[in-house]
């Protein structure tokens, strides 16, 4: 009989996006693979070949007009006030998060979860199954670097000390996780347990991450995985065609400029952000997302994408690639050899966009609230005119095209859990029904 992995995870497109193409992977090894995500993602998957299951309500509708979006490109100490004490809709969201994710790993003989699902600890040690935690962005203790949801610092002993603040996400809902615990049999915790630890230690970390983007962790004893992203590179014929085809002819490669399912853009820095572009002399595909392009008056040196287009191959067609920080955007633009300017507006943003510096491969980030028109036109004069920018991504996508970020996971989870034909898992002690 094969064995059965649940993939639990939340957010976005790139939060399920990469998870998708594990899920796939395990699935041609030979296991039995479902994957629980974001109910506005489960038609995604479904048509993607993979079981999906429901893990929290319409993410999309929330980072829109909800009450992320109220914080998009606040201080960082905003954004943890915030998961501290949510409101009414961001409470409601996260209890059907931790109730569906107890109910997707009902038959699973072992569990691969995204860092926000806080109730890992219970359903490992009650389930008794392997659990594996998918690290996007820095969620592993170091001395080097800080969570990657929180600024980082040249003082080692406080960046070590930031990660304990990960147990705090279980402090808003503490109610919903002792239910939990008490349908499991387990006795009430009334301490701020991290998440992350089962059975006492912490969970391996599979970092869908190129080891050329990310400093490893120097602590002793975890289990961290560095594999490369989980693309899933398909068979395209996709080739610009029409309108775009015309505009990336008529004169000198384009940057890109797409900030993805990023709330709170508007129409001033819409605006701003072609003015800057103007003033640069620079011409660009814009991605239209949740910006405001559209109601802005285009001249010739622009071009509006409102449509998918698949990034591995638009981002051959441009010289650089400004965009908001998500892992899957720059390790797309980086793998296809392109300069980075990051713009980042919430979360791990803010590392990626310091990574991308770090490394070389692009001016330093600029948070969109402090966004100004000058700032904006040096930004990207410097990522269009500099030539190490290009010099030195084209040398890391050259590293990143021999990697094989799905098969390594695959080969590390069968290591982890054993291959895909096994005993199914014993019976969980007592089973608990999403509400």
């Amino acid at each position: 009989m094969a064995r059965r992995i649940s993939l639990l995870t939340v957010g976005t497109l790139g939060d399920v996006g990469p998870m998708t193409a594990l899920g796939l992977a395990l699935k041609e090894a030979g296991y039995e693979v479902s994957l629980a995500a974001p109910e506005d993602f489960m038609d995604y998957v479904r048509s993607k070949g993979l079981e999906a299951r429901r893990c929290g309500t319409d993410f999309s509708k929330f980072m829109k007009e909800g009450e992320m979006a109220e914080i998009a490109g606040a201080h960082t100490l905003v954004t943890v006030k915030k998961w501290l004490s949510p409101g009414p809709e961001m409470r409601a969201l996260f209890e059907s998060i931790l109730r569906d994710s107890v109910a997707a790993t009902a038959d699973a003989d072992a569990m691969i979860f995204h860092p926000v699902i806080s109730v890992a600890r219970e359903i490992g040690e009650a389930r008794r199954i392997p659990s594996i935690m998918v690290g996007l962005g820095s969620v592993s203790p170091s001395a080097q670097n800080l969570l990657s949801v929180i600024p980082g610092t040249g003082i080692p002993v406080w960046n070590k000390y930031g990660y304990k603040t990960l147990s705090l996400q279980r402090l808003a809902y503490s109610d919903v996780i002792n239910d939990i615990r008490k349908q499991f049999g387990m006795r009430r915790s009334f301490w701020l347990k991290h998440p992350h630890y089962i059975d006492g230690k912490r969970a391996p970390v599979l970092y869908p991450v190129s080891p050329v983007l990310q400093p490893r962790p120097n602590e002793e004893g975890d289990e961290i995985y560095f594999t490369g992203y989980w693309f899933r590179d398909e068979p395209s014929s996709w080739r610009p065609t029409g309108k775009l085809a015309e505009f990336l002819a008529a004169g000198p490669r384009p940057i890109y400029i797409g900030f993805g399912s990023m709330p709170a853009l508007g129409l001033e820095r819409s605006e701003m952000i072609l003015r800057a572009c103007e003033a640069a002399g620079q011409r660009a595909v814009l991605s239209k997302g949740r910006g405001e392009f559209d109601r802005l008056t285009l001249s010739d040196n622009f071009h509006l994408i409102d449509q998918f287009v698949p990034h591995d191959k638009l981002f051959r067609e441009v010289s650089a690639v400004v965009h908001h920080g998500g892992l899957g955007t720059t390790s797309s633009a980086l793998r296809a050899g392109r300069p980075n300017f990051v713009g980042p507006f919430m979360m791990d943003q803010k590392y990626w966009g310091r990574r991308v510096f770090e490394l070389g491969a692009g001016p330093d980030q600029l948070p969109i609230q402090d966004w100004t028109l000058d700032l904006l036109t040096e930004r990207i004069r410097d990522l269009a005119t500099n030539p190490s920018y290009a010099l030195k991504a084209a040398e890391i996508g050259r590293i990143m095209q021999q990697e094989d970020g799905t098969s390594r996971a695959v080969k590390i989870i069968e290591r982890i859990i054993g291959g895909p034909q096994g005993a199914a898992k014993p019976v969980a002690p007592t089973s608990v029904v999403a509400a």
